[in-house]
């Protein structure tokens, strides 16, 4: 599959992409990352690919979409960075987001599929023995683009309490 990267415009139907190779590659040249271009192009493709599904399903974005049609969530209306300036295109930040998690997606499922039966309590390998905090996420977590995209994302809704 070929990337179609979304322009701003919301209205390419085919658009399945916030970041093209060329703008991932420049990315992580920029930063040293030999991993990145030592991927062939179609893994690096595939990596683009999930990571901005991933980006769509993970993240609870401010605003709507700009066309209810639309394949991908941005752009968005009344959508405002964290200084108040709206936002009618792809942000900058939401592009190289997409490019940090695609280097992550060449080592494997962003968000890997759970075994059935609830949460691991303990996992052991040999000598090595990991315990979790009870509540504790099965899934893995990526603080840094957290970081990088909160001015973007809905807080929280609170917990009810009965």
């Amino acid at each position: 599959m070929s990337l179609i990267v979304e322009l701003g415009g919301g209205d390419n139907p085919a658009a399945n992409a916030y970041a093209d190779l060329g703008f991932a590659n420049a990315h992580h040249a920029l930063r040293g990352r030999d991993g990145w271009a030592e991927a062939s192009e179609a893994a690096r493709t595939a990596a683009l690919l999930a990571a901005t599904l991933h980006l769509d399903s993970a993240f609870a974005w401010k605003g709507s979409r700009k066309h209810p049609s639309q394949p991908l969530a941005w752009p968005r209306r009344g959508a405002r960075d964290e200084e108040g300036a709206l936002l009618t295109l792809v942000p900058d930040v939401v592009r190289r987001a997409c490019a940090e998690l695609a280097l992550r997606a060449l080592d494997g499922p962003l968000t890997p599929d759970i075994a059935p039966g609830g949460q691991p309590l303990r996992e052991k390998a040999g000598e090595v023995e990991i315990a979790y905090a009870p509540g504790a996420s099965p899934l893995p977590r990526h603080p840094a683009i957290e970081r990088m995209l909160a001015g973007l994302v809905r807080p929280p809704e609170p917990l009810e309490r009965a």
